[in-house]
């Protein structure tokens, strides 16, 4: 299924999935996570233990009891059997059906045997853009991926974006992986992520930083994963392994730092240095625990005497579901420096219809972040001590939603979330002179009017100490779908130094294979600290969220076609201006128009 059959829905499952409380607050890496598996969603009957959990889809013990549930009853044939595995439930399920598969080889009742079978899918990727008073450039991307059999795999990224030397590319990642039957799960080289825990220790890759909706306050770590992201950035480069004992995982890997800089540049400015890792858990049908070590030499050409490690990180974390709650923590120990942090919290059913979480989270200024992913609000597992309270809550009947279907098809009439989020540095952060506090307070409201038109209120409150004293956040939205044609319409305001607006209306048509949207709007934000984020469409694998400030105007089409069962072509043309000086200058911020075009072939 690719994005143009899938409507927008895709994205309110991904949403529901990470935690996120608008597409703006997903992270480049998750959102090119979930399209990856948009198109080739996972085969949750087919795929190993080791599979299933680098999916980021599923929590360890989730998969534990999925595979406990094949084992005993046979292959999962469809949602509403999905929903009847422990852990999982209907929505989770309804939300899971854009990214999985239930494809089997097997009679009811019984588990599959892998199936032969070969997937091919290349995306080729280019981008023009001219600035005012400038020449034009381009930029270009491509990423091939190969799967026989869910046995091997192969994929290769190449990038090169605006501003740079077009050969050699400016980006590339590599990674070749086997899955292995029995104890062996998979060995991967080349580049990957390695998530473990709840992050506090070890966390490779971009991740959320906020907490807002309850499902943001937990991780689900995917173990060791191939890295196939344009972005190139937060991965390890080297080899990794993980094995299975039963309920038992033991994963480790060796990487070398620097060593991206030396495929690509020749040389690494900063040298190389090795980072050995091992994780052991434990993964039952109620919840899981594991440890993680890991150390980064210094770099091999400053020599190994004296000091001969830059990093040294242990850790033990635990996830357990009791009776419906949900309870996490996670304990660090930064061994160069000899501080722990630490993060607890819980998860649980207020009711019917209101979810809960709390949290609280120590990370003194002495702990070093470098390969930290953990929840946080204001910093990178450093000098900063936090309490957060998030809730769910909805009411009303369930509305069936025009010309929809799947995840979000009906939903209820009232819906929102709410958090508070208190925070403390002990030593002085970047504009500081001391010790500073932070409170955030946001508010997220959605109400179905009818099966065809929606309204959606955003309000959040930052208060500081330092800096800009506070910022004010409000955004409300009305949205128009008859299933075939869509009309939205956003107000953003914004106020910390200035004020700052954003309006923008778009439309949108999806008759079946072609979907179009245009999209025009206006701001004017004078400061930086009242920029305003707003999510663009783009081809499926590109992220954009761009920030806007100064005075100015936008326009952007959007074209998806699929052309047939194997190719998909995407086009986005945009044109960005700024016609008046900037407020206390003579200068004009040179105004941009941009052309891309993608094509994405899957034999």
């Amino acid at each position: 299924m690719g994005t143009s059959s899938a409507g927008a829905g895709w994205m309110q499952a991904m949403l529901f999935l990470s935690g996120a409380p608008d597409i703006e607050s997903v992270d480049s890496h998750t959102a090119e996570q979930f399209m990856a598996l948009l198109r080739r969603p996972l085969k949750i009957n087919l795929s190993s233990r080791s599979r299933l959990t680098e999916s980021g889809l599923l929590s360890p013990y989730q998969t534990a009891s999925l595979l406990d549930y094949i084992s005993r009853n046979g292959d999962v044939l469809s949602v509403a059997e999905l929903a009847a595995v422990d852990g999982f439930g209907h929505e989770y399920a309804v939300a899971l059906e854009y990214f999985v598969s239930f494809a089997s080889s097997a009679l009811p009742g019984k588990s599959s045997a892998s199936r032969p079978y070969t997937d091919n899918s290349l995306t080729l990727r280019s981008g023009f853009r001219k600035k005012e008073n400038e020449r034009h450039d381009c930029s270009y991307a491509m990423r091939y991926c190969l799967d026989i059999s869910g046995r091997y795999e192969l994929g290769f990224v190449a990038k090169s974006g605006y501003d740079s030397s077009h050969f050699p590319p400016e980006v590339t990642s590599f990674c070749v992986a086997y899955y292995g039957k029995g104890s062996l799960g998979k060995i991967v080289a080349g580049d990957f992520n390695a998530r473990f825990g709840q992050g506090l220790a070890l966390w490779s890759g971009f991740s959320m930083g906020g907490l807002s909706a309850p499902e943001s306050y937990t991780r689900r770590p995917s173990g060791i994963s191939p890295y196939r992201s344009y972005s190139g950035e937060g991965s390890l480069r080297g080899i990794a392994a993980d094995f299975s004992f039963g309920r038992f995982m033991l994963s480790s890997f060796i990487a070398a730092d620097g060593l991206r800089e030396v495929f690509s540049c020749g040389f690494s400015r900063d040298g190389i240095s090795v980072i050995p890792a091992l994780n052991f858990g434990y993964y039952g049908k109620n919840g899981q625990m594991s440890l993680t070590c890991y150390a980064q030499t210094a770099p091999i050409a400053d020599g190994f005497s004296g000091n001969s490690l830059a990093d040294l990180k242990c850790s033990a974390d635990m996830r357990w579901n009791v009776r419906g709650t949900d309870l996490f923590s996670e304990v660090a120990l930064d061994g160069i420096s000899l501080s722990a942090a630490a993060l607890a919290g819980a998860r649980f059913p207020l009711g019917e219809r209101l979810s809960m979480a709390v949290s609280a989270r120590y990370y003194p200024s002495g702990y070093s972040a470098s390969r930290s992913g953990a929840v946080r609000s204001g910093s990178k597992c450093t000098n900063e001590y936090g309490l957060s309270v998030s809730g769910a809550f909805s009411s009303g009947n369930y509305v069936c939603l025009a010309g929809k279907r799947g995840f979000g098809s009906s939903v209820m009439r009232h819906r929102g979330i709410f958090s508070i989020d208190a925070s403390h540095a002990p030593a002085p952060r970047t504009g500081a002179d001391g010790p500073t506090s932070q409170l955030k307070v946001s508010m997220d409201y959605d109400c179905q009017i009818s099966p065809s038109v929606s309204i959606s209120a955003r309000f959040s409150e930052r208060l500081r100490t330092w800096g800009a004293k506070n910022k004010t956040d409000f955004r409300a939205d009305v949205k128009y779908s008859s299933g075939i044609f869509s009309f939205t319409s956003r107000l953003s305001a914004v106020h910390s130094r200035g004020l700052g607006l954003l309006a923008y209306l778009e439309g949108g048509y999806k008759p079946g294979v072609v979907s179009m949207y245009l999209r025009g709007g206006i701001f004017r934000i004078d400061n930086w600290d009242d920029r305003i984020y707003v999510y663009e469409r783009d081809a499926p694998g590109s992220f954009n969220v761009p920030a806007y400030c100064g005075r100015g105007f936008w326009t952007a089409v959007t074209l998806a076609l699929k052309c047939s069962r194997w190719c998909r072509i995407y086009l986005r043309a945009s044109y960005l201006d700024y016609p008046r000086t900037e407020p206390g200058t003579e200068m004009k911020k040179p105004g941009k128009a941009e052309l891309k075009l993608q094509a994405s072939f899957d034999f």
